[in-house]
This record gives structure tokens, C-alpha cells and sequence, in this order.
């Protein structure tokens, strides 16, 4: 223990008279569960992530907001989604993303000289251009700005949303393997006498459930269609990351690269519980596919929110809830010879990322931001940092306030306080028993910094929903985007 963390103080000491500045790469999965991972005991099997978690340091303890703009924002921020004011994911008609003054990691990266990469998903904002990653620090995106597409139709709620460099593409290709290849292509052809970054956000294993016949085959062993199909998705976007890190070690910079994994939120599973309860209605009486009286297909985006394969057991619930499997999920950090051989079950929290990355390849200016750098407990197992930490569900009518060891989630049914340590199935309350805990805790949650929530009403959401792949009925997103800002 004490050896690394001299590893990596030297290194810090150093980078500043000339040595290299590491490579960073980052890989969110989308929805990826607790129980979707091999090394959590899961029947996916997922050797590649597995790589990362007994190579670097498996991050146990590892927090999220229960949804994917909210998560999203934090780790290009390191600042709170709720001072943000984003509670819930983006939607595809949302005029306001990601605050426009808000400085993000690329834009601090660049400082240092490095080049900036996005693959896959955004989701941040693209109303209007400004908000694209392209306009706001990555010299380079391949993806999708919206939520979610169709893995193979790449569309979004009606509209195509590909792109490269801010024009549109219509390629063929499987979603996952378009961006593992992408990702290949830059890493052979940089010139690595220049760091870079690279943020690669997966689609999978989010809804729609398609995958390659090939990949599902491997899972004839699994009965349920439904997770059969989850995890062709998962081994799709596990292979990719075998992919990536070959591709790393093949230029012989694998050593001097920063690899940080983690999943945005938890996974979304089968039993979902949607707010109001009746909205399970439509799937159980079978009309899915229904419109109403004007046109809107609101049953079919709540029954695609009931079509999740993924398990977080034995954390309950899952995306969208702020109970334990929505917001603890399967994270590493990977630096060879420097972070590796380590279970860590510190707290960190995705705001976290941003000043650890930073606080690693000694960035020197000063951070106005919520999170902290969590390198000093990184190898130090007995850390004892301030773990304070608030998230919310996704209709924003309950919240959940994190200072290890306890959890309080407080709504209008009342106040319920755990011991996740020792309790990570939330199944003894000890509220009553521990009051001055749940005071304490309150406390905390009055003093939390609460931004302008930048949310479109949930209503206004449904009159247009958010569904993922299907029929295109409309231009473009990008197409969109650019006339909304003519329209400005």
C-alpha cells in the first residue's frame, strides 16, 4: 500500500518537469446492473470488465444519480447534478441543457495540451448547437446527442441521431461495434507524443434489447428472452473493451494510460416501479402499442420502461430509484503499476471524477466545484473522507442523503435511515431508533446546494416521448438542432 502511493506521488512530482502526461479513457455503460457483471457472481460472464476490476482498483463503493443526464453531468462537471439543475434525463425537445458557463473535463484537459474524444452517447444537451460536445471542449465526436437509440436504426424518438463532427451519418453497423471500431481507429492513428482523452460511452446495455444473433447465441443457457437478449448486449460491449485495451497495449502506451469504467446508473430491471403505480397498467392488459385519441404513443415509451433485462440483485430496485441498485454500481480505475490489485470500498461518487483525474495528472488550478479528489484514499483502504452525497429519484419527490455509513431517504411517506454497510438490502429501517442520525442527515439536505431545475415537466415529456428506435417520422436531430437556433 505504501509503495503505490509513493508510485503515485512521484509521479504526480514528476509530470510537471517534462515526463508524459498520462492518457486518460474513460467507459461508461449505460444501465449496466450490480448483478450484470461476472465478478458480482452474475450467469453473464464479462472477462474484459472483470480485467479491469482484478487489474486496477475495484471501486465498491461507487455512486451515481439514478438516471443518465443526471450522472452525466456530474463526471464532466465534478460539481453536484442537483446544483446543476439536472434531476432527470434529458429529453429530446429540452431547450436547456447542461449550463452553457459550466466548465467540463475536456475543457480542463485541453489546458494540459491533451486531445479530446467523445464515443457514443452525449446526452447533455442538443436543442440548439451550442450545446453539442464539439462546441463545448471535444475536438471529436462520433455518436448520439439524445438519450437512446435503436442499435441498429440509430433513431431517437422519430428522428436519426448519428453523427460525426456535427454531420449527419446513416451508416450501417451494430451501435456498440460502430464505436469500438471508431474508438480503434483514433487510438492507432494518434501521435501519442500527445496525451489523450478519451470518453467512451457505450449505449449498452439501455433499452431497446437488440443484439447480434451471434452474441445471443452464446446465452442459449439463460430462459428468460428478455436478459437473454441483455446480455448479448453486455458481451457485445464487454468484447469492445477487450478491443480497446489490446488496441492500448498494441501501441505500447497501455502503462501510461488512465482507465476509469463505471456504469451511469444502475440497471433497469423487469419490476421496475414507475410513479404513479397505474402505469403499469398498459403492459399488463397488453396495449403497448396503442395511440391515444391525438396520435401520442405514451404507452409504448412506459411499457419500454418495463422491458429491462437487467439485475441489481441483491441491491433492491434499480434505475430511476434512489434505493441502493439505482445508484451503486459497478466501477474500477485502472493505472498500470501505479493504481492497480486493490478492492476499495472507500466512498466515491461520480463528482468525485473529475478532480481525482485531475488531482493525478497535477492539474494546478483551483477547482469551484462539489467534488473532491479521492486519490489520497485510492490505495489506503481505511480512508475515512467525507462521504456526503444526495441524489433523487426521477419524478424528484424523494431524496436520498449518503454520509457512510447511513443512508436516509426522506418523501412524503416519511423518513427511512439505513445502515448500507451493513444493511445494502435496505431491509431494516432504523429511523426510529436513530433520530439524531435522521436529523443530521436533514440537515445535510437542507444546506444542499439546489440549482434551477432545467428539467422539462414530465407532461410535456409524454406529449412526445423519448422512445428508442422505430419509425423515423421526422428531420433529423442535428438537422433539428440547427434550426431551432435559426429560430432564436
Amino acid at each position: 500500500m505504501i509503495k503505490n502511493n509513493l508510485l503515485v506521488v512521484i509521479f504526480i512530482f514528476f509530470t510537471g518537469y517534462g515526463f508524459p502526461s498520462p492518457n486518460i479513457v474513460i467507459i461508461l455503460a449505460d444501465d449496466l446492473g450490480w448483478n450484470d457483471v461476472s465478478y458480482h457472481g452474475s450467469e453473464i460472464k464479462t472477462p474484459n470488465i472483470d480485467r479491469l476490476i482484478s487489474s486496477g482498483i475495484e471501486l465498491d463503493r461507487f455512486y451515481v444519480q439514478p438516471t443518465c443526464s443526471p450522472s452525466r453531468a456530474e463526471l464532466m462537471t465534478g460539481k453536484s447534478a442537483l446544483r446543476l439543475g439536472i434531476t432527470r434525463p434529458i429529453s429530446k425537445n429540452q431547450k436547456l441543457g447542461l449550463g452553457l458557463d459550466e466548465k467540463i473535463l475536456p475543457e480542463y484537459l485541453k489546458e494540459l495540451n491533451y486531445n479530446t474524444f467523445l464515443l457514443g452517447k452525449w446526452h447533455l444537451g442538443s436543442y440548439t448547437p451550442e450545446y453539442f460536445p464539439t462546441r463545448r471542449g471535444f475536438d471529436y465526436f462520433y455518436g448520439y446527442l439524445t438519450g437512446g437509440v435503436g442499435y441498429y436504426d440509430h433513431i431517437h424518438g422519430g428522428g436519426h441521431d448519428w453523427q460525426r463532427n456535427e454531420v449527419g451519418l446513416r451508416e450501417d453497423g451494430y451501435a456498440t461495434q460502430l464505436i469500438k471500431n471508431d474508438t480503434l481507429k483514433i487510438i492507432d492513428e494518434h501521435d501519442f507524443s500527445k496525451p489523450i482523452f478519451l470518453n467512451v460511452n457505450f449505449g449498452a446495455p439501455h433499452i431497446p434489447n437488440e443484439a447480434p444473433e451471434e452474441s445471443v447465441l452464446k446465452f442459449t443457457y439463460i430462459e428468460d428472452e428478455t436478459r437473454r437478449l441483455h446480455a448479448a448486449m453486455i458481451y457485445e460491449m464487454d468484447n469492445a473493451i477487450g478491443e480497446i485495451i489490446s488496441a492500448l497495449e498494441d501501441r505500447d502506451v497501455l502503462n501510461n494510460t488512465i482507465i476509469i469504467f463505471a456504469s451511469d446508473n444502475g440497471g433497469l430491471t423487469p419490476d421496475v416501479k414507475l410513479n404513479p403505480s397505474f402505469l403499469a397498467i398498459p403492459k399488463s392488459i397488453g396495449i403497448c402499442n396503442t395511440e391515444d385519441k391525438f396520435g401520442i404513443k405514451l404507452f409504448q415509451w412506459v411499457c419500454e420502461n418495463y422491458s429491462g433485462g437487467s439485475s441489481n440483485k441483491p441491491l433492491p430496485e434499480g434505475k430511476m430509484s434512489v434505493s441502493e441498485g439505482g445508484i451503486r454500481v459497478p466501477a474500477a480505475i485502472w493505472w498500470p503499476g501505479k493504481l492497480e490489485n486493490l478492492k476499495n470500498e472507500n466512498f466515491i461518487s461520480m463528482m468525485d471524477v473529475l478532480p481525482t483525474i485531475l488531482d493525478l495528472i497535477n492539474y494546478e488550478n483551483k477547482l469551484e466545484i462539489d467534488g473532491k479528489s479521492r486519490v489520497n484514499s485510492l490505495n489506503n483502504v481505511d480512508n475515512s473522507e467525507s462521504s456526503k452525497y444526495v441524489v433523487t429519484n426521477i419524478i424528484n419527490d424523494k431524496f436520498a442523503v449518503i454520509d457512510m455509513p447511513f443512508k436516509l431517504i426522506t418523501s412524503s411517506d416519511g423518513d427511512q435511515l439505513y445502515n448500507i454497510l451493513e444493511d445494502p438490502s435496505e431491509s431494516l429501517n432504523i429511523a426510529p431508533k436513530h433520530q439524531e442520525i435522521v436529523f443530521e442527515l436533514k440537515n445535510t439536505l437542507s444546506q444542499w446546494h439546489f440549482g434551477e431545475n432545467r428539467s422539462l415537466p414530465i407532461l410535456e415529456v409524454l406529449q412526445d416521448p423519448d422512445l428508442f428506435g422505430g419509425e423515423e417520422d421526422r428531420i433529423s436531430w442535428i438537422e433539428q438542432a440547427f434550426e431551432n437556433a435559426e429560430k432564436k
